[in-house]
């Protein structure tokens, strides 16, 4: 094995100087050269991250083809695109002194399918940091060798810089997504289901937005891909739409996406095999657009996946769908610009809380399901699956819960509540959503943090 020149010369970055390359945002021009074939480069990202000494650190990456922000924004998933021969890609990276550390050249190509670039015979000029883009001119001086794999590059480039770890939005890339964007109108779906020997059409989509499950602060959207149209109702209620699983009239998919584009939970809706999947890194979804008001995209499988050695699947399907901002009834919160200020002990809506509270704690399903709102799927599960249950609600529910306050509007309340994490003794602090129903108070969902 042979690396020239192995280190990086660590250059001298000037910030906030006037641009000489005049590329339009988002574009790169250039080639990258491996084993003395040339492939151009056209497209520009930037992002800034932290790396694993949660230090500031600035990627860019430039591609020779249109990709989409949910693959870049992905490492397992660039990576297959790479090994797929589906694009050849660029990528320096700058440390917290924005001092370049590392440049790599990635392709179906190499050996390895990526190459590092390094030395002091690479070379940057006029790179510029500002608050919108990261641009520059990054070449080698002479061609660099890896095992049996040569490789050579020369490239300026002007990369949008995105916002909360994110990388930015080329223009141009965008423009030519959408271009070839599928024709499939909103609310429309293209594809199919295969389930245990079955194959399901999927026809139709809607979506909404819905709180993220980890960080209140963000928003994921909900996407449900049918054979059958489906109400906003259904959307929002649960129960309604498993009835018609159960009926078996309704069918196909229910995927929730995160603002990062990246999908994290899934569940099969089929009257033989509900179940469902979470998790990241394993999801292939190829965004046209995405925002939190429309989304186009392709949701699919490689091959044929198995689920706990009981079911077979894989979908394939492309959607269109505009995204409803509405809640359920569980989402809405209500605060002192939209409600009166509750008591200490939240009144009874607070009484209600702490008599679901104390039977959760003792396992009496029967208890609970008097102070569980309509919208709460009780579970109805054998006398063994109950002592496990009941077990497990025993170790993770929070300790020492006290109601302090909250507010309260029409049928609708917002409790405030305090408590103690059961492992760690620390305090937690509890929103509790309540609704009134057949005269007495219920809860809707319960949200938790530290």
């Amino acid at each position: 094995m042979t690396l020239r020149h192995i280190g990086f010369l660590l250059l001298s970055v000037f910030i906030g100087i006037p641009s000489i390359f005049a590329l339009d945002s988002g574009k790169a021009e250039g080639t990258v050269t491996i084993n003395r074939k040339p492939v151009k480069l056209k497209y520009a990202f930037a992002k800034k991250e932290k790396d694993f000494d949660e230090k500031d650190r600035w990627v860019v990456v430039l591609t020779d083809r249109v990709v989409s922000r949910s693959v870049l924004g992905d490492e397992q998933r660039l990576k297959k695109a790479v090994e797929n021969g589906e694009v050849v890609a660029a990528v320096l990276k700058f440390d917290e002194a924005k001092a370049l550390e590392q440049v790599e050249v990635r392709s179906k190509a190499l050996q390895h399918k990526s190459m590092p670039l390094g030395g002091t015979n690479f070379k940057l000029t006029g790179v510029a940091f500002s608050a919108d883009a990261i641009e520059g001119s990054a070449a080698t001086i002479e061609d660099q060798e890896f095992f049996s794999d040569v490789a050579a590059m020369s490239a300026k480039f002007r990369a949008p810089l995105g916002k909360d770890g994110k990388f930015g939005e080329s223009a141009a890339a965008t423009a030519e997504l959408a271009a070839s964007r599928p024709k499939i109108a909103d609310g429309g779906a293209s594809g199919t289901l295969k389930l245990d020997g079955a194959t399901i059409k999927l026809m139709h989509s809607i979506a909404r937005t819905k709180p993220n499950s980890f960080d209140e602060k963000k928003t994921d959207v909900v996407v449900l891909l049918t054979n059958e149209p489906v109400t906003a109702e259904m959307l929002l209620d649960e129960r309604k739409m498993f009835a018609a699983v159960e009926s078996g009239t309704l069918r196909g998919l229910k995927v929730t996406i995160d603002s990062d584009e990246k999908p994290y939970h899934l569940q099969m809706l089929d009257p033989k095999a509900s179940f469902q999947l979470s998790g990241s890194g394993f999801w292939n979804f190829d965004a046209y657009d995405f925002s939190d008001q429309h989304v186009t995209a392709k949701f699919y499988t490689t091959e044929m996946q198995e689920f706990m050695d009981k079911h077979k699947y894989s979908y394939d399907v492309t959607f269109a769908v505009p995204v409803l901002a509405i809640k359920a009834p569980e989402e809405l919160t209500i605060d002192a610009s939209t409600g009166t200020k509750l008591p200490s002990g939240g009144g009874d809506a607070g009484k209600a809380y702490i008599a679901f509270d104390k039977a959760s704690r003792a396992g009496n399903f029967n208890e609970m399901k008097k102070y569980a709102s309509k919208t709460r799927e009780m579970p109805d599960v054998s006398p063994a699956e109950l002592k496990e249950m009941v077990e497990m609600m025993k170790a993770m529910r929070p300790a020492k819960v006290k109601v302090t306050g909250g507010f309260v509007a029409g049928d609708h309340a917002t409790l405030s509540v305090d408590a103690e994490d059961p492992e760690s003794k620390t305090k937690m602090r509890g929103t509790i959503e309540m609704a009134r129903e057949d005269g007495g108070w219920k809860v809707l969902g319960e949200t938790w943090r530290q």
